[in-house]
C-alpha cells in the first residue's frame, strides 16, 4: 500500500521553506541596504517597528512550524523510508534547525531585542546600529542560503520518492 502524503509533505515544506529564503533574501539585499543608508536614527526606528510586527506575522508561524514539521517528518522518515528518500529528508533537517532556526534565535533575535532597548535617537543606539547592520544582515544571509538549500533538499526527496517507489 502506498501513502502520498509524505510526497505532498515534502513539497509542502519545499514551498514554506523557499517562502522563507525569499523573504530573509529580500531582507539582506535590499531591505537592510536602504535602512543603513538612512539616518541611523530613522533606519533603526523603522527596524524597532519592523521587528516588532514581524513576530505576529504568518512569516514566523513558518520558520517556527518548519522547524518541529521538519525535525518530525525526519524522525518518521528514520522508521518508513531507506536511501537517498531517507538521506535528504534527514538532511533537510539538519540543514533547517541550525541555519535557520537556531541562527533566528541565538543570532537575529537577541541582537533584534537589544537594538528595541534602545532610545533611536541615542549615541548608544547609533554606535550599535553600525554593527547591528553588519552582523544581522551576515546571520540573514546565512538564513537564507539554510532555508534555500532545505526547499531543495525536500524537491530532491519528493523526486526521490517517487522514482524509488517510496511512495
Amino acid at each position: 500500500m502506498t501513502y502520498e502524503w509524505p510526497l505532498f509533505f515534502c513539497l509542502f515544506l519545499a514551498l514554506w521553506s523557499a517562502i522563507v529564503a525569499g523573504n530573509f533574501s529580500a531582507f539582506s539585499e535590499f531591505i537592510m541596504s536602504a535602512l543603513k543608508k538612512t539616518e541611523p536614527a530613522g533606519g533603526i526606528e523603522a527596524m524597532q517597528h519592523i521587528n516588532r510586527e514581524v513576530i505576529k506575522t504568518q512569516f514566523v508561524a513558518g520558520i517556527l512550524s518548519i522547524t518541529v514539521f521538519s525535525v518530525l517528518f525526519a524522525l518518521y522518515s528514520l522508521a518508513v523510508f531507506e536511501g537517498a528518500a531517507l538521506i535528504t529528508l534527514t538532511l533537510a533537517s539538519l540543514v533547517y534547525v541550525p541555519s535557520v532556526f537556531l541562527m533566528t534565535m541565538l543570532g537575529n533575535v537577541p541582537m533584534n531585542n537589544r537594538l528595541d532597548s534602545v532610545d533611536h535617537t541615542s549615541v548608544e543606539a547609533q554606535n550599535y546600529w553600525m554593527e547591528y547592520g553588519a552582523k544581522w544582515t551576515r546571520l540573514n544571509h546565512c538564513r537564507s542560503l539554510g532555508s534555500t538549500l532545505t526547499s531543495g533538499l525536500y524537491i530532491i526527496a519528493a523526486i526521490t520518492l517517487i522514482t524509488s517507489g517510496q511512495v
